[in-house]
Protein backbone atom coordinates (compact mmCIF):
# COMPACT_ATOMS: atom_id res chain seq x y z
CA UNK A 1 0.00 0.00 0.00
CA UNK A 2 1.42 3.62 -0.85
CA UNK A 3 1.39 5.98 1.96
CA UNK A 4 3.09 9.51 1.86
CA UNK A 5 3.70 11.68 5.13
CA UNK A 6 1.10 14.84 5.02
CA UNK A 7 1.46 18.22 6.81
CA UNK A 8 -1.88 19.04 5.80
CA UNK A 9 -3.48 19.94 9.45
CA UNK A 10 -1.63 22.05 12.34
CA UNK A 11 -0.79 20.44 15.59
CA UNK A 12 -2.44 22.65 18.44
CA UNK A 13 -1.48 20.14 20.95
CA UNK A 14 1.98 19.36 22.44
CA UNK A 15 1.80 15.71 21.57
CA UNK A 16 3.38 14.02 18.62
CA UNK A 17 0.58 14.13 15.44
CA UNK A 18 1.86 11.91 12.14
CA UNK A 19 -0.38 12.29 9.41
CA UNK A 20 -0.40 9.56 6.55
CA UNK A 21 -1.98 10.06 3.16
CA UNK A 22 -2.79 6.35 1.78
CA UNK A 23 -4.14 4.30 -1.22
CA UNK A 24 -6.74 1.87 -0.51
CA UNK A 25 -6.45 0.64 -4.14
CA UNK A 26 -2.95 -0.01 -3.82
CA UNK A 27 -3.21 -2.60 -0.38
CA UNK A 28 -3.02 -6.25 -0.98
CA UNK A 29 -3.42 -8.23 2.35
CA UNK A 30 0.81 -8.21 2.40
CA UNK A 31 0.80 -4.73 2.90
CA UNK A 32 0.48 -5.85 6.79
CA UNK A 33 3.49 -7.97 6.69
CA UNK A 34 5.18 -5.27 4.60
CA UNK A 35 4.71 -2.74 7.07
CA UNK A 36 5.70 -4.93 10.09
CA UNK A 37 1.76 -4.41 11.85
CA UNK A 38 -0.20 -7.32 12.90
CA UNK A 39 -3.43 -8.20 11.17
CA UNK A 40 -5.77 -8.74 14.14
CA UNK A 41 -8.51 -11.69 13.63
CA UNK A 42 -11.44 -9.51 13.37
CA UNK A 43 -9.92 -7.38 10.47
CA UNK A 44 -8.87 -10.69 8.26
CA UNK A 45 -12.49 -11.03 7.14
CA UNK A 46 -13.04 -7.29 6.48
CA UNK A 47 -12.85 -5.35 2.58
CA UNK A 48 -9.89 -4.67 1.67
CA UNK A 49 -10.64 -0.52 1.72
CA UNK A 50 -11.44 -1.36 5.74
CA UNK A 51 -7.94 -3.01 6.00
CA UNK A 52 -6.32 -0.01 4.26
CA UNK A 53 -7.81 1.91 6.86
CA UNK A 54 -6.94 0.22 9.99
CA UNK A 55 -3.52 -0.64 8.50
CA UNK A 56 -2.82 3.38 7.77
CA UNK A 57 -4.28 4.49 11.43
CA UNK A 58 -1.62 1.92 12.98
CA UNK A 59 1.26 3.25 11.19
CA UNK A 60 0.49 6.76 11.97
CA UNK A 61 0.60 5.49 15.65
CA UNK A 62 3.77 3.34 15.19
CA UNK A 63 5.63 6.65 14.05
CA UNK A 64 4.23 8.94 16.82
CA UNK A 65 5.52 6.24 19.18
CA UNK A 66 8.97 6.19 17.39
CA UNK A 67 8.73 9.88 17.75
CA UNK A 68 8.93 9.55 21.35
CA UNK A 69 11.95 6.92 20.86
CA UNK A 70 9.63 3.89 21.48
CA UNK A 71 11.56 1.25 19.96
CA UNK A 72 8.89 -1.09 17.54
CA UNK A 73 6.06 -0.46 19.23
CA UNK A 74 2.92 -2.20 18.23
CA UNK A 75 -0.44 -0.22 19.31
CA UNK A 76 -3.02 -3.40 19.39
CA UNK A 77 -6.71 -3.06 19.58
CA UNK A 78 -8.90 -4.51 23.15
CA UNK A 79 -12.02 -5.66 22.95
CA UNK A 80 -14.37 -2.83 22.67
CA UNK A 81 -11.99 -1.69 19.47
CA UNK A 82 -10.44 0.94 21.66
CA UNK A 83 -6.57 0.98 20.72
CA UNK A 84 -4.21 -0.25 23.56
CA UNK A 85 -1.22 1.97 24.17
CA UNK A 86 2.13 0.70 25.39
CA UNK A 87 2.58 1.44 28.80
CA UNK A 88 3.54 4.96 29.87
CA UNK A 89 1.83 6.30 26.90
CA UNK A 90 -1.54 7.55 25.61
CA UNK A 91 -3.17 8.50 22.77
CA UNK A 92 -5.79 8.18 19.71
CA UNK A 93 -6.58 7.41 16.32
CA UNK A 94 -8.57 8.55 13.10
CA UNK A 95 -9.02 8.32 9.41
CA UNK A 96 -11.32 9.08 6.30
CA UNK A 97 -11.14 8.13 3.30
CA UNK A 98 -7.30 8.28 1.92
CA UNK A 99 -5.99 9.87 5.31
CA UNK A 100 -4.83 8.65 8.23
CA UNK A 101 -3.38 10.45 11.76
CA UNK A 102 -2.40 9.70 15.09
CA UNK A 103 -1.41 11.15 17.72
CA UNK A 104 0.75 10.06 21.07
CA UNK A 105 2.50 11.40 24.24
CA UNK A 106 3.88 10.27 27.49
CA UNK A 107 1.26 9.84 30.48
CA UNK A 108 2.58 11.08 33.34
CA UNK A 109 -0.67 12.01 34.91
CA UNK A 110 -4.25 10.38 33.91
CA UNK A 111 -5.03 12.12 30.65
CA UNK A 112 -6.91 11.35 27.68
CA UNK A 113 -6.65 12.50 24.14
CA UNK A 114 -8.95 12.48 21.38
CA UNK A 115 -8.46 13.57 17.31
CA UNK A 116 -11.08 13.08 14.59
CA UNK A 117 -10.83 13.51 10.45
CA UNK A 118 -14.10 13.47 8.81
CA UNK A 119 -14.98 14.78 4.92
CA UNK A 120 -17.67 17.84 4.90
CA UNK A 121 -20.95 16.56 5.11
CA UNK A 122 -23.03 17.53 1.87
CA UNK A 123 -25.74 20.08 2.84
CA UNK A 124 -28.57 17.62 2.42
CA UNK A 125 -27.09 15.67 5.10
CA UNK A 126 -25.88 18.63 7.67
CA UNK A 127 -29.74 19.43 7.49
CA UNK A 128 -30.75 15.92 7.92
CA UNK A 129 -28.82 14.39 10.56
CA UNK A 130 -28.90 17.40 12.87
CA UNK A 131 -31.66 16.05 15.20
CA UNK A 132 -29.23 13.17 15.66
CA UNK A 133 -25.82 15.02 16.08
CA UNK A 134 -27.33 18.45 18.23
CA UNK A 135 -28.91 18.76 21.74
CA UNK A 136 -31.76 20.82 21.40
CA UNK A 137 -30.26 23.21 23.45
CA UNK A 138 -27.61 24.02 21.10
CA UNK A 139 -29.69 25.69 18.19
CA UNK A 140 -28.46 29.16 19.04
CA UNK A 141 -24.76 28.23 19.04
CA UNK A 142 -25.05 25.79 16.15
CA UNK A 143 -26.88 29.29 14.51
CA UNK A 144 -24.03 31.28 15.43
CA UNK A 145 -21.28 29.12 14.08
CA UNK A 146 -22.99 28.77 11.06
CA UNK A 147 -22.25 32.31 10.52
CA UNK A 148 -18.52 31.55 11.01
CA UNK A 149 -17.78 28.44 9.11
CA UNK A 150 -19.52 26.30 6.11
CA UNK A 151 -20.41 23.02 7.30
CA UNK A 152 -21.14 23.55 11.28
CA UNK A 153 -22.79 20.42 11.74
CA UNK A 154 -19.49 18.38 10.55
CA UNK A 155 -17.47 20.53 12.83
CA UNK A 156 -20.01 19.95 15.65
CA UNK A 157 -19.64 16.19 14.93
CA UNK A 158 -15.97 15.66 14.67
CA UNK A 159 -15.20 17.99 17.51
CA UNK A 160 -17.78 15.33 19.50
CA UNK A 161 -16.01 12.21 18.53
CA UNK A 162 -12.96 13.59 19.53
CA UNK A 163 -14.44 14.45 22.65
CA UNK A 164 -15.70 10.90 23.45
CA UNK A 165 -12.28 9.29 22.48
CA UNK A 166 -10.82 11.77 25.26
CA UNK A 167 -13.45 11.18 28.20
CA UNK A 168 -13.57 7.65 27.02
CA UNK A 169 -10.82 6.30 29.03
CA UNK A 170 -12.51 7.43 32.56
CA UNK A 171 -16.20 6.87 31.67
CA UNK A 172 -15.55 2.90 30.00
CA UNK A 173 -18.99 3.11 27.94
CA UNK A 174 -20.22 4.14 25.61
CA UNK A 175 -22.20 7.89 25.78
CA UNK A 176 -24.23 9.82 23.44
CA UNK A 177 -23.79 13.36 21.68
CA UNK A 178 -26.11 14.64 23.80
CA UNK A 179 -23.94 14.37 26.64
CA UNK A 180 -21.62 17.60 25.40
CA UNK A 181 -23.33 20.57 24.94
CA UNK A 182 -21.38 23.47 22.64
CA UNK A 183 -21.59 26.67 24.65
CA UNK A 184 -18.82 28.93 23.06
CA UNK A 185 -16.39 28.98 20.06
CA UNK A 186 -13.94 31.17 17.92
CA UNK A 187 -11.92 30.69 15.32
CA UNK A 188 -9.73 27.79 16.31
CA UNK A 189 -11.59 26.35 19.75
CA UNK A 190 -15.38 24.88 20.20
CA UNK A 191 -15.76 25.08 23.93
CA UNK A 192 -18.46 22.08 25.43
CA UNK A 193 -20.29 21.36 28.92
CA UNK A 194 -20.73 17.67 29.88
CA UNK A 195 -24.70 17.77 30.80
CA UNK A 196 -24.32 14.08 32.98
CA UNK A 197 -22.29 12.52 35.26
CA UNK A 198 -20.47 10.21 33.91
CA UNK A 199 -17.68 8.88 35.64
CA UNK A 200 -15.94 10.09 38.96
CA UNK A 201 -13.49 12.32 36.82
CA UNK A 202 -16.00 13.59 34.34
CA UNK A 203 -19.08 15.39 35.79
CA UNK A 204 -21.30 17.37 35.07
CA UNK A 205 -20.37 20.98 34.36
CA UNK A 206 -17.29 19.85 33.32
CA UNK A 207 -15.64 22.01 30.14
CA UNK A 208 -13.29 20.49 27.53
CA UNK A 209 -12.23 22.42 24.31
CA UNK A 210 -12.18 20.92 20.91
CA UNK A 211 -9.35 22.84 18.51
CA UNK A 212 -10.74 22.46 15.10
CA UNK A 213 -9.67 22.87 11.80
CA UNK A 214 -11.60 22.97 7.85
CA UNK A 215 -8.76 22.35 4.68
CA UNK A 216 -9.38 21.00 1.59
CA UNK A 217 -12.79 19.36 2.20
CA UNK A 218 -11.89 17.98 5.68
CA UNK A 219 -12.19 19.33 9.00
CA UNK A 220 -10.21 17.73 11.92
CA UNK A 221 -10.63 18.21 15.57
CA UNK A 222 -8.40 17.78 18.84
CA UNK A 223 -9.55 17.52 22.36
CA UNK A 224 -7.07 16.87 24.89
CA UNK A 225 -8.40 16.00 28.90
CA UNK A 226 -6.64 15.99 31.83
CA UNK A 227 -8.24 14.21 34.87
CA UNK A 228 -8.18 16.20 38.35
Amino acid sequence: MQVTQSTVFKNHLTLELVVLEFDAGSFVPQSFDLFKQPLPERIKKAVHKRQAEYLAGRLCATQALIALNFENPIVHTADDRVPIWPAGTFGSITHTKGIAAAIAGLQDRATGVGIDVEKLMKDSQEIKLQTHILRDDESTQFHELSKQVTHPLSVIFSAKESIYKALYPFVKKYFGFDKAKLIAFNETILTFKIMYNLSKQVQTGLEVNVHYQIIDGLVFTQCLFEAK
